[in-house]
């Protein structure tokens, strides 16, 4: 028993650990503290640009004017591509979503790299959700569909950001986001093959593969002169991509990157030129754009009524994933390259503001933009002001362009897609090293790849997600238990790891540590999904390494399922050494963040089982463990002081004869029950200690006047 006056000698434990009841009252009142300034701060957080404004210098200007003026002129042949040939939506809804979004997005964002718009992705996402859910209906109905799915997408967004949910996107991993980005790539490249020929008759909402059978049937009928503006451009722009890389890396030419980052643009205007001079022409006959409405006078409004909302709401679960994944990966990229950290519940809440408000002009679900943001960086912008510059450019192309536009050939717009999306292809390179960091990761990607190439990008999403979530509980309800040893360098180690499954060899272990100790260590929070689990290896731990020593049972009071004396007897014929007793258990709880009331009841019911398979109490002492569960633990030590039962097997499969347990309703201990609580709990915290050297001491000085002889049944505790 430890006095109170003794507590500071105890090795490990400094001070008493708080109860529950103090828990409670330290966290009660940080939330009335933090409750004072919540809300100055959370509506200063809303707006971040009260923040940055007031410190941006003059200087900074020159960078954002470039850097918009950049990202403008190549938003505008993009978004006008995305929505026409992804999406497929009139061209000037991609106008519509690319300018709106930008503006928006300045006033409350936290990153100053990311540009919002249309995406490859994400527009090729929403032309799949109007073929499945409005395929049948005229185009003024699917742009309604479209735009109102953009509204509810905002809305959705918006209350996940404002309530600070954005932890949800972090259950999706790189790997499977990669998987079905890959795979997006490639249904985006197989469905611009027949546009870029000129092919008719081709359902492009087709599974990937699907298209690209079709594709080849249909080969016969390709139009030449859209197959030759198509491939012209596609090499035109991959031409001047390549040589202007090599031109700044290796020859140092730097202005030459903006011919790079305009290479659409210049492609564009090059073969709208080369269209408008055949516009009379009765023998080269080719696609073109044709009509985009001046200025805002296409504007389309969603239909926000509740009566409409379940036409879209079948589709907002996919789209609300892809948008809100690829803009917090964009985001997080960009931050993590420019040395600045992004808030990813502002992020969304200016990315649902964004497509909330750009809906009620037509546009489509918009998100963060890879391919724009990489040059917007690379143009040397230094503040979200940049973002206004682009959306001034598009202005000005929907009130200055319109006309010019109406002749921009439609495979060259194919050309553009194959190109932008080509560098989500490159990407799939990652699996490579997958397989060599994480096999379960690997499979994501595989998942999240074949899923899109035979399915669809929405059954993707889906089936990532679902395969994300399954790799999560799965790891959390079978975690790593090592049962440990140690070497003569004083560490201690697993010796039937897998680190020592290749050949490598396992190093010397010490000769001279205590027999009779368990020492184990979990390498998860100790909670209900995996509960049941540990116990289980812990327990075939035991009957592997340690004989049975409860010497109160008759043979035909043993359990059907005992086979103790079977073991015992094989040991003996194959000339091993018997196995040693069970003294006591070491537990190693450094890596354990969390502890459940299952958790804390395994430990127990595992104490009362391991005490009737010794045949006496076994002492639990605990190692490393985080102080805010010293106090959860505490009646662990206490349990199983009282141990017996029928068998072994009775014993470890807990078949043992367990009292129930029964609660009364007590509001108020005497001074008396106060006291014994009190020294029951300074006598606990003799079990816990910093270090597993320092537990395997105790545990040994504790249990080293309790030697066992004999065999098998014949074993009997005696005190020397």
């Amino acid at each position: 028993m430890v006095d109170k006056s003794d507590l500071q000698a105890i090795e490990g434990i400094k001070r008493r650990p708080r109860t529950h009841k103090e828990e409670l009252q330290a966290s009660a009142r940080k939330i009335t503290k933090d409750l004072q300034s919540f809300p100055a701060r959370y509506i200063r957080s809303l707006f971040p640009i009260i923040s940055w404004l007031p410190r941006y210098q003059f200087e900074w200007l020159w960078g954002d004017f470039i850097a918009g003026v950049t990202v403008g002129l190549v938003a505008v042949p993009q978004s006008i591509s995305y929505a026409t040939k992804l999406a497929n939506l009139p061209a000037q809804f991609g106008l519509y979503t690319s300018f709106i979004g930008v503006l928006l997005y300045a006033l409350f964002a936290t990153s100053k790299d990311v540009t919002i718009g249309p995406t490859g992705v994400l527009s090729l996402a929403t032309g799949q959700a109007i073929a499945t859910y409005a395929g049948n209906s005229t185009v003024a109905q699917q742009v309604t569909f479209a735009s109102t799915l953009a509204f509810w997408t905002g809305i959705i967004q918006l209350l996940v950001g404002l309530f600070r949910f954005g932890i949800i996107i972090d259950f999706v991993p790189i790997p499977v986001i990669s998987g079905f980005t890959t795979g997006a790539g490639l249904q985006v490249i197989f469905s611009q093959l027949p546009a870029l020929f000129g092919i008719k008759g081709v359902n492009t909402n087709n599974a990937p593969y699907q298209v690209l059978i079709d594709f080849f049937k249909g080969i016969s009928g390709t139009s030449t002169y859209d197959a030759v503006f198509g491939l012209t451009s596609l090499a035109f722009i991959l031409i001047i991509k390549f040589s202007t890389d090599f031109a700044v890396k290796r020859l140092g030419i730097t202005w030459l990157k903006y011919v790079g980052f305009l290479r659409n643009t210049i492609v564009v205007i090059i073969y709208t030129g080369i269209s408008y001079a055949l516009r009379n022409s009765k023998t080269v006959v080719f696609a073109i754009v044709k009509t985009i409405p001046y200025g805002l006078s296409g504007i389309k409004s969603p239909d926000t009524s509740i009566a409409y909302a379940p036409t879209v709401f079948q589709a907002l679960p996919a789209i609300f994933i892809v948008s809100v994944l690829e803009h917090i990966a964009v985001v997080k990229t960009y931050g993590r390259v420019n040395g600045y950290t992004p808030n990813a519940n502002q992020e969304i809440v200016a990315m649902g503001l964004a497509n909330t408000f750009g809906s009620l002009i037509g546009a489509f679900p918009a998100t963060g933009s890879f391919s724009r943001s990489a040059i917007k960086t690379a143009s040397g912008v230094r503040s979200p002001l940049g973002s206004f510059v682009t959306g001034i450019v598009v202005v000005i192309s929907l009130f200055s362009l319109t006309t010019s536009l109406y002749y921009v050939p439609s495979a060259v717009l194919s050309a553009m897609v194959v190109a932008s999306v080509a560098e989500l292809v490159s990407k799939g390179k990652i699996a490579a090293d997958l397989i060599k960091v994480e096999f379960f990761d690997f499979l994501g990607f595989l998942v999240g790849f074949i899923v899109t190439i035979f399915s669809s990008l929405e059954n993707a999403i889906y089936a990532s997600a679902g395969y994300s979530l399954l790799v999560l509980l799965f790891r959390i309800a079978r975690p790593r238990v090592e049962i440990l040893a140690r070497t003569v360098t004083g560490e201690w180690i697993d010796p039937e790891s897998d680190e020592y499954a290749d050949g490598e060899t396992v190093p010397p272990l010490d000769a001279d540590s205590p027999e009779g100790i368990f020492v184990f260590k979990v390498e998860e929070a100790l909670t209900y999904p995996n509960s049941g689990y540990i116990l289980d290896i812990i327990k075939e731990g035991v009957i592997e390494r340690f004989r049975y020593t409860n010497t109160n049972v008759r043979k035909a009071d043993k359990n059907w399922s005992d086979d103790t004396e079977a073991r015992f007897n094989a040991r003996q014929k194959d000339g091993l050494k018997p196995l040693p007793p069970l003294r006591a258990v070491v537990l190693d709880f450094s890596s354990v963040t969390n502890i459940d009331y299952t958790g804390f009841q395994i430990l127990v019911d595992l104490k009362e089982d391991l005490g009737r398979y010794a045949g006496r109490p076994v002492p639990f002492h605990f190692a490393s463990v985080r102080r805010r569960h010293v106090n959860t633990l505490l009646g662990v030590p206490q349990a199983g002081k009282n141990a017996n039962t029928s068998s072994a097997a009775a014993a470890l499969n807990g078949e043992g004869n367990k009292k129930p347990l029964s609660f009364k309703l007590k509001f108020k201990k005497t001074p008396e029950e106060i006291s014994q609580k009190e020294a029951l709990e300074l006598e606990s915290l003799e079990y816990f200690h910093r270090t597993v050297d320092a537990a395997v001491k105790a545990a040994n000085e504790q249990t080293k006047d309790v030697v066992f002889e004999g065999g098998l049944t014949e074993i009997v505790p005696v005190v020397v």
